[in-house]
């Protein structure tokens, strides 16, 4: 997971996601990612390169969006990983959280949507 994102990092001011690099390794990913706990392992992993980065604005958020939008996390494993109390799992957390708040905010919306339909 960190190689792929790594990889997909366009390193200009302000960084930006290259999402056909995920988009073109999105069936390698989830090959790998199948289950809820390997979701959540590789939201860690994702969290872990913001803090060696030193969480640069809108990065994470851009990474969420194009992991939902390409199946490779599902909505549950988002919830998982925002609900996560994992004490090992805590460092950049609070910061993580904060940059993907309209992520979420667009998730349940969504989902309210659907509910409703």
């Amino acid at each position: 997971m960190t190689s792929v994102c790594q990889a997909a990092i366009i390193c200009e001011n302000p960084y930006k996601v290259d999402t056909k690099e995920i988009t073109q390794r999105a069936k390698l990913l989830q090959r790998y990612i199948k289950d809820e706990q390997k979701e959540l392992q590789a939201l860690y992993a994702l969290q872990s390169l913001m803090v060696q980065m030193e969480q640069p604005p809108n990065l994470l958020r851009m990474f969420f969006d194009v992991l939902y939008d390409e199946d490779i996390i599902k909505e549950e494993g988002f919830y998982r990983w925002e609900s996560s109390k994992d004490p090992a799992e805590q460092q950049g957390k609070g910061v993580a959280l904060k940059s993907v708040t309209a992520f979420f905010t667009w998730l349940r919306e969504a989902e309210d949507e659907s509910d409703n339909s």
